[in-house]
């Protein structure tokens, strides 16, 4: 994929750029294997996001115990370009940080779907929030079933919707230790990096 304009701002917190880290020393150590394929697929989705060419895969929203993301987004990686995904990388949408600015994408965490130490609860950690509270502040993103089925049309719709309501959302602004990602620093590594067929990416 040749690499476009950004119409979003990558903003990443230190936890998200830990997780990047971590990835990326495990991909150095093995790049044929699953942890060099799955680094590759976290840079190219990075740069989707950023290009727009990316949306994620389906809003999220309050579950007790996994917390309230409901102005949250979580994307899907593989490790095995042959199996489901199991990996998650959750993001929020929010507006640009001054007038003529672009909208911004601030990136959570990337881990694993499940298993100890799961994406959720790393995403719950590091903006803050009590896995089993509501956020009061979140009601204008509505709510939405855990166990909703949609199609990818009914994805869309509903990710769309939400990022209207993001955009417009004064409380939506980056963690502190958040800080905007040249797209320099990933767009080249990920420019020589071919996509490769996977399997489906159900939940």
């Amino acid at each position: 994929m040749s690499q476009g304009p950004a119409r979003y701002e990558i903003v990443i917190g230190k936890g998200f750029a830990v997780d990047l880290m971590r990835l990326a020393a495990a991909a150095e150590k093995d790049p044929r294997g699953p942890d060099g394929y799955l680094h590759r697929q976290v840079l190219r989705q990075i740069g989707d996001l950023a290009e727009g060419v990316a949306d994620g895969r389906h809003a999220l929203g309050y579950e007790s115990g996994k917390g309230d993301l409901r102005d949250c987004v979580t994307a899907y990686l593989q490790s095995d370009p042959q199996a489901k995904a199991d990996y998650r990388l959750v993001f929020r949408e929010m507006p640009p940080e001054g007038p003529g600015g672009i909208p911004r994408r601030e990136l959570l965490a990337v881990k694993p779907r499940q298993g100890a130490g799961n994406i959720y609860e790393h995403t719950c950690a590091r903006l803050n929030r009590n896995p089993h509270d509501r956020q009061p502040g979140l009601n204008a993103f509505g709510d939405r079933m855990p166990s909703l089925k949609q199609n990818q049309a009914q994805r869309q719709a509903e990710l769309d919707a939400k990022r209207a309501v993001a955009h417009a959302f004064p409380g939506q602004v980056p963690l502190a230790t958040s800080r905007p990602l040249a797209a320099a620093q990933f767009g080249a590594r990920r420019a020589d990096s071919p996509s490769q067929p996977g399997q489906s990416l159900d939940r």
